[in-house]
Order: C-alpha cells, then sequence, then structure tokens
C-alpha cells in the first residue's frame, strides 16, 4: 500500500473485500424490487400497471387464461434468474460470510 493514492488503495484493497457484500446485496435489492406486487396493484391506475399485477389479472372469454399467465411469469422471471445465475458465486460468499464453522 506505500506509495497508493487514495483511490488507488481503495481499488486494490477495499473494493476486492466489499465486493461480495455488495453483490449481494445488489442481488436481493434486484429481486425485491422487481417483484413488488402490493404497491404497483395498489398506487396504480389499471392503465398503468407495472408486470406482476398484469400478469395475475389476466382474463380470456373463458376464465382465467393460466397458459398466458405461466407464459407471462416465465418471461418476467428470466432477467432475474439470468442475474442471480450470473453473480451466485459472490451471493453465495456474501450470504454466508458471516457464518462460523465448528
Amino acid at each position: 500500500m506505500d506509495g497508493y493514492s487514495r483511490l488507488q488503495a481503495f481499488g486494490k484493497v477495499v473494493l476486492p473485500q466489499a465486493a461480495t457484500g455488495i453483490v449481494a446485496t445488489a442481488v436481493f435489492c434486484l429481486i425485491f424490487a422487481w417483484n413488488e406486487f402490493a404497491f404497483s396493484l395498489m398506487l396504480t391506475s389499471a392503465k398503468a400497471r407495472t408486470a406482476p399485477p398484469s400478469i395475475a389479472t389476466i382474463q380470456g372469454v373463458g376464465g382465467i387464461e393460466w397458459g398466458s399467465i405461466a407464459a407471462g411469469t416465465l418471461l418476467f422471471l428470466i432477467p432475474v434468474v439470468i442475474v442471480t445465475f450470473a453473480l451466485r458465486k459472490y451471493l453465495l460468499r456474501g450470504v454466508t460470510f458471516g457464518a462460523i464453522r465448528q
């Protein structure tokens, strides 16, 4: 660390140590924000709904269109699954970082 500026020390010492916690927090925040069903259902009108309430209220001529709901749910979950799998190493390390093994 001798000879590093503050920015270099941050980038080479602090950031690698904090990366797992930052990534784990980012994944959890993405999942919680992506699935915020209650707020979007209560605070938006029928024409300005986000994906979760829109998927849940799909109605067909003969009743509930379960195939359309399943397809919409799958398309809605793909980005979260991709991000989670891409960052799974950091996520697992960040979640289990404080665990004590005996």
